[in-house]
């Protein structure tokens, strides 16, 4: 989410549309903003694949500056240091990830992270 003031609800649906799919029998099945949160929060954790990998691609492009985004969360996205910790984590993955696919021709999930161990 690069748009600071979009709140997760609106994430999952844009304008209003639900993002999901109609399942047979009518059952309508939509994505929860919940499970925005939930995504970052498995992002955020995962702090083995990201510090290889930002070693990964320093050995290869000793120029590269992936090591340097901090990953700035607005304020009014986290009350905890611990929140915010996990939603700058989780920015700078997601940063380092498209470094890294412009970078290696191995995609980094799942290859990379899950046959390292990682996740």
């Amino acid at each position: 989410m690069e748009n600071d003031r979009q709140s997760y609800r609106e994430t999952v649906a844009p304008a209003g549309r639900a993002t999901g799919y109609q399942a047979p029998l009518g059952d309508e099945r939509g994505l929860d903003h919940s499970t925005v949160w939930r995504m970052l929060i498995w992002t955020g954790c995962q702090l083995a694949a990201l510090t290889t990998g930002r070693q990964q691609i320093q050995a290869h492009n000793p120029c590269s500056t992936c090591h340097r985004f901090v990953g700035a969360v607005a304020p009014h996205k986290f009350r905890s240091p611990q929140r915010e910790l996990l939603l700058r984590q989780s920015r700078q993955l997601v940063h380092l990830i498209v470094e890294w696919e412009g970078t290696f021709p191995e995609k980094f999930f799942p290859r990379f992270a899950t046959r390292s161990g990682f996740c």
